[in-house]
This record gives C-alpha cells, sequence and structure tokens, in this order.
C-alpha cells in the first residue's frame, strides 16, 4: 500500500486481520475530521512481517495499534497528536525505530505503549508530549520481556510534567536501557504488576527482577547522566554527579549530598534495607525521592518545588528524626516558625522548625514530625559555564588549549569554582574536579571530538559547555613521521641529512668556477631546510636550520624553479 490519504474519523484507516502474507504500507497519510479520535489509523491483529514506512498519523486515537503479531516494523514515520501513538500488544519481535512522535498541541497520553509482548526493540525515536498540563508517558512498558531502549531523544527542556515520568517501565524482564537523551523526565522502573492498567499493585517476579536490568551510564537527564546500582552492600554515593539515582537491593545505601534538578525522579531505591537519603537538594522535580519496598530513612534534604512518594513501601520511610535533628524542607506553604520544644509548645520560641508537622500525602499515612523552616542548603543559584579554545589549526602533533577562565557564579569567587574534563564525549570524565581552569590535551588520532567541561560551585551546582574539535588528517611528511612512530623532528632531519649526504657525494672538478667558467647551461644553486617543531611552545617558528645543501639543476630543466632560490654568484 502506498501513497494514500485516508480518513480516520470512525474506522480504522487501514485494518489488517489474520494473515501470514508479508506487507509493506508506506507514504500513507492518516487522518480525522471528527472532532475527538474515535478510531486508529492503522490496526493489525494477528499478522505476520509487515513493515510500515513514512507514514504520517494526525490525530487518530492510535497511530499503529499491533496486537498479537509478529515481526512488525515502523520506522521514519511522523505521528502528531494522537491518543498514544504506536500501541504494542501482545505481540513478538516489534521494532519502532526513527520515528518523530509528538502531542503537537493535542491531549496525548503515552509515546510508545507496550503491554505482554516480548522481543521489542525502540531506538532512535524523538519522542516529545509537550503540551502543558497534558502528557504522561513517552514510554510506557508492562509485562514485557527483553526490551531494548537505545538512543531515543525524549522529552522537551520547556517544562516538567507534573503526571508522569517520561519512561515507565513496570514488571519487565530483561530490559537494555542505553544512550538516551531525557530533557526534563525521567526513567522509572518499578517490580510491580499491573500499576493500574491491569492488575492489582503486588509484586509479580519479585525485586530479582532488576538483576535483568542493564542501565548505563550514557543515558542522560539533563545533559547528566543515570546512575543504576544493583546488588551491592553498605554503598555510600556522596556529592555524586546525576540525573537520576536507582538503587535496588543494596541494604545500608546512603545517598547524600547530591543535587537533582528539573527531572520527574530524582531517587529511586528499591529492596534496600536500611537506605539513609540525607543532604539532597531536590529542585524543580515532580517526585524527589520513591520507594519501593525496604523503607529508608529521608532527613535534611530540601525539597524545593518538589514531591516524594513512597505509596508502595511495605515498610513506612522516616522522614524525621528526634527533636531537635528534625526532618526536610519542604519549601511548598508558608513558614511558620513561633514554637520550640518536642511539642512545638514553648511560645513565642522559634526553633528553626515548623510548628505543626507536615502530612506528606495529605493522608496522614507518613509525616514528617519536624519540617525545617529554612532550607538545608541555603538559596544559591547555578553556575555559568564558558568553554573556549586557543589556536586555529591542530592535528596530532599539536596538543590543543581549552580555557574555562570565563566561568562566573552569583555567589562564589571564580577561584571557588572547580571544573573537570570529558576530551571524547563520552561522559565518563578524564580529569578530577580542579581548580584550574585551563587544560592542555593532545588527540592520539585524527576524528571529531566533542569535549565537555563541567563546572561545580561551592554549594554542589553544576553547568555545562561542549566544544567539537576536529583533528584532520596529516598530509605531508608528517604523515609518514606518525605511519612509523618517529617524533616529526627526528623524522625532518633523517630526510635532510639523506639528501645532503647523497648531493656531497657528488662532486664535479670540472665545474669549478674559479678554474673553468661553468656552461651557460648549467647553474647552482642552494636550497635550506627548515623544521617546524610540534611542541606548542614553538608551534609556527623556525627553531632550527640546517646547513646548507648544494644541488645542481640544468637551466632549461628548471625554468619553473622557486624564486626563492636564488643562484650562487
Amino acid at each position: 500500500m502506498e501513497g494514500w490519504s485516508i480518513n480516520a474519523s470512525t474506522n480504522p484507516g487501514i485494518a489488517i486481520r489474520n494473515t501470514t502474507k508479508s506487507l509493506l504500507i508506506r507514504n500513507v497519510t492518516l487522518y480525522r475530521a471528527a472532532p475527538i479520535p474515535l478510531a486508529d489509523g492503522i490496526d493489525l491483529l494477528q499478522v505476520r512481517n509487515v513493515q510500515i514506512l513514512n507514514i504520517t498519523a494526525l490525530a487518530t486515537l492510535a497511530a499503529v495499534r499491533v496486537r498479537s503479531s509478529y515481526n512488525i516494523s515502523v520506522n521514519g514515520s511522523s505521528v502528531l497528536g494522537d491518543g498514544s501513538g504506536l500501541w504494542v500488544d501482545g505481540s513478538t519481535q516489534v521494532t519502532v525505530a526513527g520515528n518523530e512522535i509528538r502531542a503537537n498541541g493535542y491531549v496525548m497520553e503515552v509515546g510508545v505503549y507496550v503491554d505482554g509482548s516480548d522481543r521489542v526493540v525502540i531506538e532512535r525515536n524523538r519522542m516529545a508530549l509537550d503540551t502543558p498540563g497534558f502528557g504522561n508517558y513517552e514510554i510506557q512498558a508492562h509485562n514485557t520481556t527483553n526490551l531494548a531502549v537505545l538512543e531515543n531523544e525524549i522529552g522537551t527542556d520547556s517544562w516538567v510534567p507534573h503526571d508522569g515520568t517520561g519512561v515507565w517501565l513496570v514488571d519487565v524482564v530483561n530490559l537494555t536501557f542505553r544512550g538516551n537523551i531525557l530533557h526534563s523526565r525521567s526513567l522509572s522502573l518499578s517490580p510491580f504488576a499491573g500499576a493500574g492498567r491491569s492488575s492489582e499493585w503486588k509484586f509479580r517476579r519479585s525485586p530479582a527482577i532488576f538483576d535483568t536490568y542493564v542501565v548505563t551510564p550514557d543515558n542522560t537527564i539533563n545533559g547528566v547522566p543515570i546512575l543504576f546500582r544493583n546488588r551491592c552492600q553498605d554503598l555510600d554515593l556522596d556529592r555524586v554527579v546525576a540525573g537520576e539515582v536507582i538503587v535496588s537491593n543494596c541494604p545500608g545505601v546512603r545517598i547524600s549530598n547530591a543535587t537533582f534538578q528539573g527531572g520527574q525522579v530524582g531517587v529511586l531505591v528499591v529492596n534496600s534495607v536500611g537506605a539513609v537519603i540525607p543532604f539532597n537538594r531536590f529542585v524543580d522535580m515532580d517526585l524527589g525521592v520513591i520507594l519501593f519496598e525496604g523503607g529508608a530513612t529521608v532527613y535534611h534534604n530540601d525539597f524545593v518545588h518538589s514531591g516524594t512518594a513512597a505509596s508502595m513501601s511495605v515498610r513506612a520511610p522516616v522522614y524525621s528524626l528526634d527533636y531537635p535533628v528534625g526532618g526536610n524542607y519542604w519549601g511548598d506553604g508558608p513558614a511558620v516558625d513561633q514554637c520550640s520544644g518536642s511539642s512545638q509548645d514553648v511560645c513565642p520560641d522559634p526553633d528553626g522548625f515548623l510548628d505543626k508537622p507536615n502530612d506528606v500525602f495529605g493522608t496522614g499515612t507518613w509525616t514528617d514530625r519536624f519540617p525545617l523552616a529554612r532550607p538545608i542548603n541555603r538559596t544559591n543559584t547555578w553556575p555559568t559555564a564558558d568553554l573556549r579554545m586557543g589556536g586555529t589549526r591542530w592535528d596530532v602533533n599539536t596538543p590543543v588549549l581549552f580555557n574555562a577562565s570565563a566561568v562566573s557564579d552569583r555567589e562564589d569567587p571564580r577561584t571557588n569554582l572547580q571544573v573537570r574534563w570529558d576530551f571524547d564525549g563520552d561522559w565518563h570524565w578524564d580529569t578530577n574536579w580542579s581548580t584550574d581552569l585551563t587544560v592542555s590535551h593532545r588527540f592520539a588520532s585524527p576524528g571529531v571530538y566533542p569535549v565537555r567541561m563541567m563546572v561545580r560551585d561551592s554549594g554542589g551546582l553544576l553547568a555545562t559547555a561542549s566544544v567539537l574539535v576536529v583533528i584532520p588528517e596529516p598530509s605531508d611528511w608528517r604523515a609518514w613521521a606518525l605511519l612509523l612512530g618517529v617524533p616529526s623532528v627526528i623524522f625532518g632531519s633523517m630526510i635532510v641529512a639523506f639528501f645532503a649526504k647523497r648531493y656531497r657525494r657528488t662532486r664535479l672538478p670540472s665545474l669549478d668556477p674559479m678554474r673553468f667558467p661553468p656552461p651557460k647551461d648549467l647553474e647552482w644553486y642552494i636550497a635550506s631546510a627548515t623544521l617546524e617543531a610540534a611542541d606548542e611552545r614553538f608551534a609556527g617558528r623556525p627553531i632550527e636550520r640546517l646547513g646548507e645543501v648544494r644541488r645542481i639543476g640544468r637551466s632549461r630543466g628548471q625554468r619553473n624553479r622557486s624564486p626563492s632560490s636564488p643562484p650562487v654568484p
């Protein structure tokens, strides 16, 4: 099927049932004229071997619905303003790749939804449910095995939705989550079944499900890596740089002194008895902390325009230690602090704690008995990152100078700011934190390198800047030096010495101008050799001038010689 434009207002635009014939659907537009979506664009039921290429679906109920089918692929398509983008239910070997899925001003509940399926690949898609006030999940999967979510760009940095988590995976076994870029979104991994769609809140496969997960640090949230840890004991994550921290099956874990901003989930802790979460800062987060099983002690954190969830914890979390240590700063109402004491009944005597406990969920189930009246971390603004390069021409012999001296911060002097460097763009930092704002780096091979610099202020807030460095292939005698592994200066000296020795062996007494005038068809020339060092201290300046080398050439064969080689008198 190719080149159709189909009205899918009341019935599916294309419906295919019960066939094993191979099908190709491409260059098709599906749309609705009705005021509300009532039908899907493409509906596949019990079919095999279907390719869908370069379709456009506009505001249908679902762009593509795949049920009980095998070997289905959706590639290079645009889905704008549907109730859901692609719906995969009870199917095997499904690939969703290279598509654009956006709400486009409409109400869109989910970008890609997968339920009860196996061997599903979601890769290289651009998904953003970017209608303020709507949108739940760009990717949602339930009760699915062998799911790969690879190199997608998810979300938009224009706002943080407070209903959903960007990527929500419930009861998924054998997950690979790699190379995804999330903007103002987060990854929520739940070991529970159903989660409101198919069954009650309960474990189906136990927290051991996290043993089947591969979540790599090249996944980022607002440019900062996702940190995943499983099966550890007494893990101490202090001052980590992460867009989100996910910890499972790690008794005694401690997560402290970290900052999470502008995402949907900051910390997710699963089945980790004795977890302690203190001295963190959650800013503009939908859910600062999520706890599944095991409980945790969560105190002395700042929740600024953020919340926390523990409604699925079997063991009640502790949100406050005894007076006068206290609990957390919630930043979600007037700070009334007029009294003191463990019962807050000594008045007037402000003590830094609110006079009333904070009902965390508004249900009376869990409370912070001594919420803080002021933040643990005082008001702090983010630093400004600035990265520049020195020079205009680089190669494998010439180090590149990177300069971050223009970084700044409203509260800290520049001398208190620290930077670190990633020279190959893999988010694995190649240097430690340092107050030295300049660095020189030599790239070992030609290529294009995305170089990143991260700056940190005294309050732990971060900012990044990046540049692209192009190292060209060597094109002159330096290429041979590089190939042979010989330093350029030594290699150049060898070449000049070789030719100097060769010409010194050629002696023609009859050409002595003092005894025999040279024939008119012969002239003398002097050539001099100059080498330039690869060291940046001498780049562009001659540092060594070798001795003059005589050579003989016939005038008829040297008519096009360089004027820079004058004849010998």
